[in-house]
């Protein structure tokens, strides 16, 4: 009798859960449609991404946050030259800076929706969420990555991050 109101209350827990919702970042191989990472975001958390170059061959970053609705907000690029397809001029209310070695755009609060960006271990793409730092290339090789904010169930994130960590 005991053993079946046990059954009985971890199900209600899963049921229960299989509605509660997380805001998830989702890195996909666009191609394929297979999700190769997830983590969990909340507002105010944020995220970069670098890569090298293809013309001028030196380091670009860009500064992303998560705001108070689960969008993407570029807020700050930095790279070290303005020459060939490189910013050199803010956009209206962004800031340009010189910092002696570097160059930056900052007060920028553009809305990516999503991010879609070729991945080749030749451009050195990178992202970095808190302290963790992934090459990109590393996750599905040279390809076609999507980066996106996404509304998952709890139990959907949970088998989502089992796959990926058991692959």
């Amino acid at each position: 009798m005991k053993k079946g109101r046990v059954v009985i209350a971890f199900l209600l827990v899963l049921l229960t859960a299989s509605f509660i919702p997380v805001h998830c970042l989702e890195i996909e191989e666009l191609r394929k449609g297979r999700v190769l990472f997830v983590h969990a975001v909340s507002p105010g958390d944020g995220f970069s991404i670098g890569y090298k170059h293809s013309v001028e061959l030196c380091s670009v970053w860009d500064y992303y946050r998560i705001d108070e609705t689960f969008r993407i907000v570029l807020y700050e690029t930095t790279f070290p030259s303005c020459n060939t397809g490189l910013p050199v001029a803010p956009s209206e209310n962004e800031t340009f800076h010189h910092d002696g070695d570097s160059f930056r755009i900052s007060n920028m609060n553009r809305i990516i929706p999503s991010i879609s960006l070729w991945v080749n271990q030749e451009y050195d793409n990178t992202i970095m969420i808190g302290s963790e730092t992934s090459k990109l290339y590393s996750l599905a090789g040279n390809t076609l990555l999507g980066v996106a904010i996404k509304k998952e169930a709890v139990v959907r994130f949970v088998l989502m991050k089992a796959r990926i960590l058991l692959q």
